[in-house]
């Protein structure tokens, strides 16, 4: 496999991270009202920094549009940040790409952190988020060092992939919860009972902590990171499959598709790191 070619797969996987939060965040808002709006954490610092009261600053239409103004601008920052991605190599002026792809990278942790409030602090959901997070994160890396042929950072993608697979894995078995909405989907895709479906799900999520340690293993990781490429990839589509009517297509994909598309990188950067590693079976691995 091509250097150039992985590369261009890291970008795939960016840009699909970051176009799909732009949808998100500006036809659907963002979690960020968790935390703007929770008495308990900013009360002290509102009526300490301004004139407003806890009551005034909670119902201000005012301070409402500031929030969906800082929203908007966030969409277009990932906007922004996909385009870069994309055209990565094609633009020379690397301070811009290191100010625009880390100023997005840093909204996409504020979201996560939101989500976690905003789910009563179930902090595996920041950790699902996990592959997301790295693709940015490899182009970073990439404007000071060889990103394809270094152990330590093949290592910590796997670690970034076994961290969202298992996260996923505790939530299908339903050791902390099981979503409502993994099982609808799995009732309306394979046309199974309640029953059957939690239980393929347990199973599902056995199979993503075990492929999870798997990937660790060198004889194994191959078979491994196939899975999760397969299974990533699936549960991805899924979120379409489950909500997709033929008959209200347009409205269908447009609440649908975009989860479907920052979520492709849970089975490209599986990819990603496969790539990465048979190519370096020919080749001595910089540390």
């Amino acid at each position: 496999m091509n250097k150039l070619k992985i590369i261009w797969l890291i970008k795939i996987c960016a840009f699909s991270v970051f176009l799909g939060r732009a949808y998100q965040l500006y036809f659907f808002g963002a979690p960020f009202r968790a935390i703007l709006w929770d008495e308990s954490l900013l009360a002290p610092v509102v009526e300490g920094l301004t004139n407003y009261s806890w009551g005034d600053y909670a119902t201000s239409p005012l301070v409402n549009a500031w929030i969906d103004g800082i929203t908007k601008l966030c969409s277009i920052i990932f906007l922004i940040a996909a385009l870069i991605s994309l055209l990565w190599n094609k633009i020379v002026y690397q301070k811009l790409k290191k100010i625009i792809i880390g100023l997005a990278l840093a909204v996409l942790l504020i979201i996560g952190i939101c989500m976690v409030k905003d789910k009563n602090y179930e902090y595996l959901m920041f950790f699902e988020l996990f592959i997301q997070f790295s693709p940015p994160i490899l182009l970073l890396l990439s404007l000071k060092r060889d990103i394809i042929n270094n152990k330590k950072i093949i290592n910590g993608l796997k670690i970034a992939i076994a961290c969202t697979f298992i996260a996923h894995g505790l939530f299908a078995m339903g050791l902390i919860y099981l979503p409502g909405y993994f099982v609808d989907m799995t009732i309306i895709i394979l046309g199974v009972t309640e029953p059957q479906a939690t239980t393929f799900l347990y199973i599902a999520g056995v199979l993503d902590i075990v492929m999870s340690v798997l990937i660790f293993v060198p004889k194994i990781s191959k078979y491994a990171l196939l899975y999760m490429v397969f299974w990533g990839l699936a549960t991805a589509f899924a979120r379409l499959l489950a909500g997709f009517s033929l008959d209200f297509a347009a409205s269908t994909l447009h609440g649908s598709l975009y989860l479907v598309v920052y979520r492709l990188s849970h089975g490209l950067l599986p990819l990603v790191v496969l790539l990465m590693e048979e190519k370096n079976k020919k080749r001595k691995i910089t540390y």
